[in-house]
């Protein structure tokens, strides 16, 4: 999910087209940042997390939506779906989740489980589409942060939102 070119357009005060491109790419960049900075996944999206053995695991990604599949290989070499009544979530300490499994079947020696989820934002909170806005305006209105007024990188209500929702994510 992104926050819509409009709506930049509008709380920027910007009633022209010849910077469209450019504020979409600061927009990128700053869903980017914004992602890399709090390890908060923004857009919905499937990921792979691995483990060595069936034990109580932590899912490394904020906000997490569902569990898709639980794969492993067995004795046999023969990759195998664990049906979803062989684990369980744990959704008490939230933001963090947990997926702890119910069944511990033997796998391959040297192969690791497949965990698939899905994570990320089907719509994002007005939190998110403030910093993505608070971003492109700043470094569409002051591109050098070396200027010689002032040396802010990052503006400071920026900031607050990004640490507290770093807080949430996997980079504590």
């Amino acid at each position: 999910m992104s926050v819509a070119l409009s709506t930049i357009k509008k709380a920027l005060k910007v009633d022209y087209i010849t910077d469209d491109q450019e504020l979409l790419r600061l927009r990128d960049a700053a869903i980017s940042f914004i992602s890399d900075y709090t390890g908060v996944s923004l857009t919905a999206k499937s990921k792979t997390q691995y483990i060595s053995y069936w034990m109580r695991t932590r899912i490394n990604t904020y906000p997490f939506i569902s569990i898709s599949t639980v794969k492993y290989y067995n004795t046999s070499n023969v990759e195998t779906t664990m049906p979803a009544t062989g684990y369980f979530l744990d959704l008490e300490q939230e933001p963090s989740v947990y997926i702890n499994f119910s069944d511990y079947p033997q796998i391959k020696e040297n192969t690791q489980i497949a965990i698939t989820y899905t994570t990320g934002y089907s719509v994002l909170p007005a939190e998110i589409e403030q910093l993505v806005i608070g971003l492109v305006g700043a470094w569409y209105n002051n591109p050098e942060a070396t200027a010689p007024i002032t040396l802010s990188v990052v503006p400071l209500s920026a900031m607050f939102i990004l640490d507290n929702m770093r807080i949430k994510g996997v980079l504590t």
